[in-house]
């Protein structure tokens, strides 16, 4: 007979608390509703791979793991026979699920430290979650001018985003949880973000596998990092034709801004230059934007309708084939680098807040 999944799972996680296990063991119980005649359960623990840890049998739709392990590890159960598995953070814990065959209802697992961390999160994420959704979703069918608009907005909401992230990270330093959910994180960030991630992550998670992979990134990203180092040479052409090199702007503070006509949040930083740009041009602040579009009409028209009137070059062959993205190891849009008086790179992935502060710090004391 199916009992109330919450009141039953709740119900058995109380009477649990009394029990007591040695340090290090763990127990999963579990059930399955389902019609069919069922055999075996696996426990898999998923490290860059799945690795069997233990199978069981299934006996009256229920099944039972015991074990133990030193640490918070990845993991999931599988049933024989059902295609609906479910995934969760295994550590010295009693936990309780209750897998649904019907993929409609939910199959939650109750248990563990860093479960109950997880559910937090994403307890707290949903509505900005939700919001951003429905605004990427109005994104995808919004017109050029519309897509500016809404990355304004999206803008905001990532920024909330961040705030919790971050937050986290600061009051579980230790949690394979926040960690492994930041995971999608580490290849979109840019060095300095994924610098300050790295330092608030506990060295003690150097045993997982999502940690390594954010050393990895961390170590890539820190060879591509230019500041202190020469600005990369950058010859290419304006948007009248004309040659430009980087070179002639030696002598002035340049602010070499990478973007496309395609690239909303771009089209976003434009029009907040504008303002900066004129206050600071004549005490030697220059900015020179390098496009990555592939198409000179689009490029041109988005200069018009963004009021730009800085420096614009590109070689037109898009982000792919441009040698000057490469040589600033560009790959996402906008990147921006601040360049000093004599050439070499000051910030880099600076935004808007940061370059204001610089400014006012040089030209207004």
């Amino acid at each position: 007979m199916r009992k109330n999944l919450l009141y039953s799972l709740l119900f058995a996680f109380m009477c649990s608390i009394g029990g007591v296990y040695a340090q290090g063991d763990f127990k999963i119980k579990g059930e399955v509703v389902t019609d069919k005649s069922l055999t075996w359960a696996y426990l898999y623990k998923m490290e860059n791979g799945r690795k069997l840890l233990d199978s069981v049998p299934v006996v009256d739709n229920q099944f039972e793991f015991v074990g133990s392990v030193d640490k918070a590890y990845s993991a999931s159960v599988a049933v024989k026979g059902i295609r609906r598995s479910v995934s969760f953070y295994l550590e010295p814990a009693t936990f309780y699920t209750r897998i649904e065959e019907d993929w409609a209802k939910p199959s939650p697992v109750i248990g563990g430290v860093q479960n109950a961390i997880a559910k937090g999160y994403e307890a707290e994420n949903k509505r900005i979650q939700d919001t951003m959704m429905v605004l990427g979703q109005k994104y995808e069918h919004a017109d050029a001018e519309g897509k500016v608009k809404l990355s304004l907005l999206m803008e905001e909401w990532s920024e909330q985003l961040d705030s919790t992230r971050y937050r986290y990270i600061e009051n579980y330093p230790s949690s394979l949880a926040i960690i492994d959910i930041n995971r999608p994180y580490f290849a979109v960030l840019n060095y300095l973000k994924l610098d300050r991630m790295k330092r608030l992550f506990d060295p003690s998670l150097s045993y997982s596998y999502v940690y390594q992979e954010l050393d990895k990134y961390y170590e890539q990203k820190k060879s591509e990092y230019l500041v202190g180092q020469q600005a990369p040479a950058v010859k290419t052409k304006t948007v009248d034709g004309k040659p430009f090199d980087l070179a002639s702007l030696k002598g002035n503070v340049v602010l070499v801004d990478f973007w496309a006509s395609w690239c909303a949040p771009c089209r976003v930083a434009n029009r907040k230059l504008v303002p900066t740009y004129e206050k600071y041009r004549s005490q030697g602040f220059e900015i020179v934007s390098i496009s990555m579009d592939d198409k000179e009409n689009l490029w041109k028209d988005a200069i018009k309708k963004d009021g730009i009137p800085w420096m614009q070059v590109s070689d037109l062959v898009g982000i792919k084939g441009s040698s000057i993205a490469k040589a600033y190891s560009v790959t996402q849009l906008p990147t921006l680098f601040l360049i000093d008086e004599n050439g070499k790179v000051i910030h880099q992935n600076i935004d808007h807040e940061e370059l204001l502060t610089y400014l006012k710090t040089r030209y207004e004391q």
